[in-house]
């Protein structure tokens, strides 16, 4: 399962600003070390990877809802999943 600490960030956060940090756990609740996580090819552009966290990509983000999906696998025992969020930029 994967977890984001935050889904929320205003359209002034500069490019390079962290919307959320992701968690893999396992099957016992367990959070995972060493995770590579990926956005799929839907992020509109507007947002990335930089290691466990959601980041902006450009400055001034316009409002609104935006869906990503993220892919997370660990490195050192066999757990992958992947996870669709809803990041909401707001006006301010």
């Amino acid at each position: 399962m994967i977890g984001v600490n935050n889904l929320t960030i205003s359209t002034k956060a500069a490019a390079g600003s962290v919307v959320g940090t992701l968690s893999l756990y396992g099957a016992t609740l367990a959070q995972m070390p060493n995770v590579n996580f990926t956005l799929t090819k839907n992020a509109a552009g507007f947002f990335g990877i930089s290691g466990s966290n959601i980041v902006t990509m450009s400055p001034m983000i316009p409002p609104g809802l935006y869906s990503v999906r993220v892919n997370a696998v660990a490195t050192k025992v066999w757990i992958d999943d992947n996870a669709r969020f809803t990041i909401t930029v707001t006006a301010s």
